[in-house]
């Protein structure tokens, strides 16, 4: 019996070591600092906290990269949450809502409604009814107006139309990946 209770004190102790280890080499970049309880998981976490599942793996590095390693009682250093964007409105999601459907309704791109929806995965397939979605602030002021997108676009032919440099384009577009290869066809663009 008593060499049960010393190897359970021996890993509660461990456990404890590892734990405050991790938090004195992170904690200036904490937010807060979460102990977990039995159930916990990193997307669930990363979705409470408004942060990503990378960037809550990145402030612990004692976790795995599937998060199968969490022990109740360690303690987990949560990164503050991106800065969102402004949001001109909410909207709560209802059965059936996609955030392509959403952005439209509120005419903003996808990857803006993703910026400012951090909890929203990249496919936007863990939308949950009732939830709370911001709607960001719409794109720039578009000095030359908006642009839709048509098959065959690049960011150089669309600058060269209107007189940009495919920089310029991206600049006022933040949903443009560097390279220019997500342009979609009837995506509206804001014209510097």
């Amino acid at each position: 019996m008593f060499a049960r209770l010393s190897l359970l004190a021996a890993i509660t102790t461990l456990g404890a070591i590892m734990g405050s280890n991790v938090l004195a080499q992170t904690s200036s970049s904490c937010q807060t600092i979460h102990t977990v309880v039995q159930g916990d998981n990193c997307q669930a976490l990363a979705a409470t906290f408004n942060i990503t599942d990378a960037a809550l793996l990145a402030a612990n590095p004692s976790v795995d990269s599937t998060c199968s390693n969490l022990f109740v009682g360690e303690q987990l250093c949560i990164p503050p949450a991106p800065t969102p964007p402004s949001c001109q409105a909410t909207y709560t999601v209802v059965s059936g809502d996609n955030c392509v459907a959403i952005a439209a309704k509120f005419n903003v791109s996808d990857a803006s409604l993703l910026a400012a929806n951090p909890q929203v995965d990249e496919f936007c397939d863990n939308l949950n009814v009732g939830e709370q979605l911001c709607i960001p602030e719409p794109p720039t002021v578009c000095t030359q107006g908006q642009y839709t997108v048509v098959a065959g676009d690049t960011c150089i032919s669309i600058g060269v139309q209107f007189n940009i440099t495919a920089t310029q384009l991206e600049a006022a577009n933040s949903e443009i990946n560097a390279n220019c290869s997500n342009l979609d066809v009837g995506e509206v663009l804001c014209i510097p």
